[in-house]
């Protein structure tokens, strides 16, 4: 296969694992009553990180690192700032600001690039 087309069927990879992960992280958290911005962000972020790694054609582990710096950017101007939902689980919280939704998606991040090493050193590469 040639090399533009591996680039792109990696991007269109990486987006798939996304949108897929988010809602899935999305739906996950609200059938546990948990509020589903964090989940879905820490699931979008592992997955897009880890997707990067597995679909990259090369530089596997220096584009992870890319789409972990790229994302928390993202997620920044996206997330930033947030207030806790109105739910009956967060009570007088409601509405006050958090930084939770963030620090969710980072750790998501974290912990794709952890496992992006770990497939690495195993690998030998």
């Amino acid at each position: 296969m040639s090399t533009p087309k591996q680039w792109i069927l990696a991007f269109l990879a990486v987006a798939g694992a996304f949108f897929l992960a988010g809602l899935g992280g999305s739906v996950s958290a609200d059938l546990l009553g948990f509020w589903h911005i964090p989940g879905a962000g820490f699931c979008a972020a592992l997955a897009v990180v880890v997707a990067t790694y597995v679909a990259a054609p090369s530089f596997k582990f220096t584009l992870s690192g890319a789409a972990l710096a790229a994302g928390a950017l993202l997620a920044w101007l996206v997330l930033e700032p947030s207030s806790y939902p109105d739910m009956e689980r967060y009570g007088a919280l409601a509405y006050q600001p958090t930084h939770l939704p963030v620090i969710a998606t980072y750790s998501g991040g974290i912990v794709g690039l952890l496992v992006a090493g770990a497939l690495r050193l195993r690998s030998g590469a």
